[in-house]
């Protein structure tokens, strides 16, 4: 195995570990902090912060950006190209909070009090939910040239460490205002905005101590400052489509039905932002190797990544959602109480699960297509599909729709993108349509096929006991859930390599 792949491998388990504390962490987090905000609450937070997150397209935008220009200096071992290029975004992105800042101070009285469905005594609090959320939004901006860096340089130990001193710092968010005697709203949005700040520190300390190439060159480049914007606008296109597909739902949720409905959603929420990390730490093991093998010009190993990971991110998410799709009201009664089911949150927690197994095919061809810096043909139409997702959806719940169809009509809106994305990685980058379906789509179906019959006679299995049903079905669905992944999703190299890599660690232990 070569050193690559094993940088990647490694990498991977540094990132796992991160998610397993954070997993941890956030579940318990969550629970503590919607008992303390109390649902009505906790459902104003989540939809006056999707407001805000409309403003963070630029954030995804520019983090992609960013993260591929960086990694593509960095195989071409090009370092002042990196420092200037780092610089450039840095100056760039503070510029821009500013902009932005004051552009939502504008809009916030109409936002607040004409768009959205607040309830009139929880106004007040609402206006600082949403000025924390642009200041934490701010931050967030001029932090990512140092989180890139990060992840370009594929220091994931740092980045894993930074991640879990920022879970901690939620944690505690959550206990304090169990003890406060205020009003608990305006904290949370007051502490997760700090929490921000407490990040971007440590981010920045690290990188000016790590990497030499990390120092500011003042010096204009039209050249480059031209190539990042035009990267960054079409990348920004794509990012805003998203946005829309994702946090436009809870506000057209918030219009027709209210907070209470939005409840459940930003509960579904919390498990999707958990388990789509399972595949997001392979995708930003990889992403740095895409990016550096196509600024050798390496193609197969490039489309070996792509096909590799987006295989294993389908399995992993898989082996981890089957046992939760099985057993979903019972471990919703045990993470929230049994007096938290909010209207629709199983139904919803459960396509949720469902959803994210669709968006692991995402991120690995949107990779190999942002290594190549040719963004606009794909961001048009990505784009162009997603952004259907809103007017289409707002018509359903029009015609009396159940909330449930806002997450059916995005699967299918996210399936039919998908299509396209394999289309236009086929035109760019040579993949080939024939090893896409047989060591992608067609693993991937025996799965999910086989999983339908298993799933149906493990929801319907009745036991006497909570606590023992809810370990027994647990434990039942994880064991099929690996079977069937290990058996029909892995092919026999797949397994040979899995199973060379414990004989491997298990002899290293016993030295």
């Amino acid at each position: 195995m070569n050193t690559n792949n094993r940088r990647i491998i490694k990498n991977t388990g540094l990132l796992y570990f991160r998610l397993i504390f954070l997993t941890f962490i956030n579940l318990y987090a969550v629970r503590v902090t919607l008992e303390a905000l109390g649902q009505i609450d906790y459902g104003v937070y989540n939809v006056v912060a999707s407001v805000v997150a409309f403003l963070s397209i630029m954030t995804g935008a520019m983090t992609s950006a960013t993260q591929r220009f960086l990694s593509f200096h960095l195989g071409k071992e090009d370092f002042y190209s990196y420092s200037h290029t780092f610089t450039l975004l840095l100056i760039s992105f503070a510029i821009l909070a500013i902009a932005l800042l004051l552009i939502g101070e504008s809009f916030g009285y109409l936002i607040i009090e004409r768009w959205l469905n607040i309830p009139s005594d929880r106004v007040h609090s609402a206006y600082w939910v949403y000025q924390t959320s642009l200041a934490a939004f701010a931050i967030g901006l001029i932090t990512i040239p140092y989180t890139s860096s990060i992840v370009a340089n594929e220091r994931m130990g740092a980045f894993a460490l930074f991640s879990i001193v920022e879970g901690g710092c939620r944690l505690a968010t959550a206990l304090i205002l169990i003890v406060y005697a205020g009003d608990r709203l305006i904290l949370y949005g007051v502490l997760t905005a700090l929490t921000s700040l407490i990040v971007l520190f440590i981010s920045m300390i690290f990188c000016h101590t790590k990497f030499k190439f990390c120092r500011y060159i003042w010096k204009w480049d039209k050249n480059i400052f031209t190539r990042l914007s035009t990267y960054i606008g079409w990348n920004m296109f794509g990012s805003l489509s998203s946005m829309l597909s994702s946090q436009g739902q809870n506000i057209l949720l918030n219009i027709f039905f209210g907070p209470l409905v939005n409840t459940s959603k930003a509960i579904a929420d919390r498990i999707f932002n958990v388990i789509n990390s399972l595949s997001s730490n392979l995708y930003m093991a990889t992403s740095p190797q895409m990016v550096k093998s196509y600024a050798i010009q390496d193609l197969n190993r490039c489309n070996d990544l792509l096909l590799k990971t987006s295989k294993i991110s389908f399995l992993l998410v898989f082996v981890i959602a089957f046992p939760l799709l099985c057993n979903m009201p019972q471990i919703l009664e045990f993470w929230l109480g049994a007096d938290s089911n909010a209207p629709y949150m199983i139904g919803f927690c459960r396509l949720i699960l469902i959803y994210c197994l669709i968006l692991t095919l995402e991120p690995p061809i949107t990779s190999i297509i942002i290594a190549t810096g040719n963004i606009k043909r794909y961001q048009i139409w990505i784009g162009a599909v997603t952004l259907s997702y809103i007017p289409v959806t707002a018509l359903v719940l029009q015609f009396g729709s159940s909330p449930i169809m806002t997450l059916i009509i995005l699967m299918i809106t996210m399936a039919i993108a998908q299509y396209v994305r394999v289309n236009i990685a086929h035109s760019q980058v040579g993949l080939s349509y024939s090893k896409y379906a047989k060591m992608v789509i067609r693993p991937i179906l025996k799965v999910s096929i086989i999983a339908i019959p298993i799933y149906s006679i493990l929801t319907e299995w009745e036991i006497p006991g909570f606590w023992f049903a809810l370990i027994c079905k647990t434990l039942t669905a994880t064991c099929f859930g690996l079977t069937i992944a290990a058996l029909l999703g892995l092919n026999r190299t797949d397994r040979e390599m899995i199973l060379g890599l414990i004989k491997k660690k298990m002899a290293h232990s016993k030295l």
